[in-house]
């Protein structure tokens, strides 16, 4: 592209052809030379921009008349956009000056000496200027696709902000779980002591039955085996005799209540037992509750 300012006709353009670049007044003399230096005067005789330096040798040794004033005093003002950069070759340092279709590639002076057997390539400066309209097309879709990414990241932004909040909410949820686990074991709880307590209950009735019947049997063991003692040690035979036919009816009914005795279950306790859904959730340990993350997929609002 030629460093040289731009033309009358496409001064009042160039900040549409490049957006938000910087755009400066420029020493025409200067730009000549490559060097990129702002312009402090014009002479409006010669209409050239030039910078405090230039301004003494152009009034001093161009011919004719020079009438030079700020170019403040000006309001159409020469320019040129200061393109960063990207009018310059990256591998060499130059400005780029041809333009070669075969390659679709810019060039600069040296750049263009491996273009040479190219069947098509051109100077910037003969085909530039029919560029306008078509730079024009390209803005409209670079600002396009600048709509696109900044929605893109605005809704990149509010899916963070949900994001943390569906964490908040994590948080909520697992406490809301928890306070339902506790009242339902709590609740459970109260149901499982009123019925071990009835079990209790129940079974106290029937140890105390048993306790009753072998108490009574303990009294009348204790009535007959003193008698037994003193007379088996005293008593006359025919005592012995008597004693004998009246305790041997009552030993085989107090043995045979003995040995029901033993017969009952005696030793109870009350326990507890889970479902089998209860004890694969105890199993599982802190892995009856996962966590998932759910994506969506962006949707961009396309304008026709």
């Amino acid at each position: 592209m030629a460093t040289g300012g731009l033309h009358e006709s496409n001064r009042g353009n160039a900040s549409d052809f490049f957006g938000e670049c910087a755009i400066t007044q420029s020493c025409e003399p200067c730009l000549k030379a490559n060097i990129a230096k702002a312009a402090t005067v014009l002479c409006k005789d010669c209409n050239e921009y030039l910078c405090e330096t230039c301004r003494n040798p152009h009034v001093v040794y161009k011919g004719g008349k020079h009438d030079v004033v700020s170019v403040q005093d000006k309001q159409s003002s020469t320019v040129v956009v200061d393109m960063k950069g990207k009018d310059k070759c990256s591998e060499h340092g130059k400005g780029f000056e041809f333009y070669c279709e075969d390659h679709l590639k810019l060039c600069c002076t040296t750049c263009i000496i491996a273009h040479g057997k190219c069947n098509k390539w051109d100077e910037i400066a003969s085909i530039s200027r029919q560029k306008g309209a078509q730079l024009h097309g390209l803005k409209q879709s670079l600002l396009k696709l600048k709509s696109d990414a900044d929605a893109i990241v605005a809704e990149c932004k509010q899916t963070e902000e949900e994001l943390n909040a569906s964490v908040a909410d994590l948080w909520k949820d697992l406490d809301e779980m928890k306070d339902r686990m506790i009242k339902l074991f709590d609740a459970a709880k109260r149901e499982l002591l009123t019925e071990a307590n009835a079990l209790k209950s129940e079974e106290e009735k029937k140890l105390s039955k048993l306790q009753s019947v072998t108490t009574n049997v303990m009294e009348e063991l204790n009535q007959l085996l003193p008698m037994c003692s003193s007379l088996a040690d005293h008593g006359t035979p025919q005592q012995m005799f008597i004693f004998s036919k009246q305790v041997e009816e009552r030993n085989i009914t107090i043995e045979s209540k003995i040995n029901e005795q033993r017969m009952t279950e005696v030793s109870s306790k009350v326990t507890l037992s889970y479902t089998g859904e209860l004890s694969s959730i105890l199993e599982m340990g802190t892995k009856f509750i996962k966590v998932n993350l759910e994506r969506r997929g962006i949707y961009l609002k396309i304008n026709t």
